[in-house]
């Protein structure tokens, strides 16, 4: 069933376990998330990003995730991931995304707070939860990670009114080698705010830091990167077994097996099997 994010994030923070959102681009990994969902009875958020809503286009990328949605037995949110503008909130809103995210941590901390202030209104407007960011998760490789400030959650929490907050804790986008949680600061961060908090970059943080993490205060988990390497690294193994293989929804009802099972992994790691 499709709904939003916001009863099952406020569930999960109510009962100890964190909901996973995992990012989408196609009709193949959306039915390997909800399957996985499914078989595990899980709330969950399938997301899309900026650059997945270029390469599917947002009409289209909405209407299938909304069908499969409709169609499945467990609460499902479609999230619009790091939303970078106003403009693309307004659009996903528009296309009945039933949650979304503006990220304006890249802003000065009064732009972001002030852009995160109208997205949320735009939101709520329709009656669909937005998460705000502070502090700034760099990309493996590319740049560096500011951490969030504790100082500066109390006011960014209450001028922008966003549902959820977003936070930079030590993880980051993309999947590095030296990934380790600053769980003293989300620590304190909790004990500031009743907001339910966010990790994005999860896919390379180590289990033992996600567990913390969720015990700490997390309520809700972003997954893009391992789903990517998961799709990209199965196919290729399959069409070196199968090198003859004319029939692409043979080799891709295989890949979706093996998405599924990462899925399935995540939501048990995270807590929210079983939590329909």
């Amino acid at each position: 069933m499709l709904v939003t994010s916001k009863q099952m994030i406020l569930s999960a923070q109510k009962n100890g376990y964190a909901v996973g959102c995992f990012n989408t681009s196609d009709l193949e990994l959306t039915k390997a998330i909800i399957a996985a969902a499914v078989a595990q009875q899980a709330p969950v958020m399938v997301a899309t990003s900026e650059k997945a809503i270029q390469f599917g286009g947002i009409a289209a990328l909405a209407a299938l995730i909304k069908e499969e949605a409709k169609n499945a037995s467990v609460p499902v949110a479609l999230h619009l991931d790091h939303g970078k503008s106003i403009h693309i909130v307004k659009e996903c809103l528009d296309a009945g995304y039933t949650s979304v995210m503006f990220d304006g941590s890249e802003l000065f901390l009064d732009k972001n707070t002030q852009m995160t202030a109208e997205a949320a209104k735009l939101a709520h407007e329709r009656n669909v939860p937005c998460e705000g960011e502070l502090g700034h998760l760099g990309k493996v490789g590319v740049s560096s990670n500011q951490l969030t400030n504790p100082d500066d959650v109390l006011e960014f929490v209450q001028k922008t009114e966003v549902d959820f907050l977003a936070l930079s804790i030590g993880s980051s986008h993309g999947v590095g080698s030296d990934e380790k949680l600053e769980i003293e600061l989300l620590k304190k961060i909790n004990s500031l705010t009743k907001i339910p908090l966010v990790l994005h970059g999860g896919s390379g943080v180590p289990d033992g830091d996600i567990q913390k993490a969720i015990s700490s205060g997390i309520c809700k988990i972003n997954i893009d990167t391992d789903i990517r390497h998961e799709f990209t690294k199965d196919l290729r193994e399959i069409l070196k077994e199968h090198p003859d293989e004319q029939d692409p929804r043979e080799i891709l009802a295989e890949v979706m097996q093996k998405v599924q099972t990462l899925v399935e992994k995540k939501i048990k790691l995270f807590g929210s099997n079983n939590k329909t």
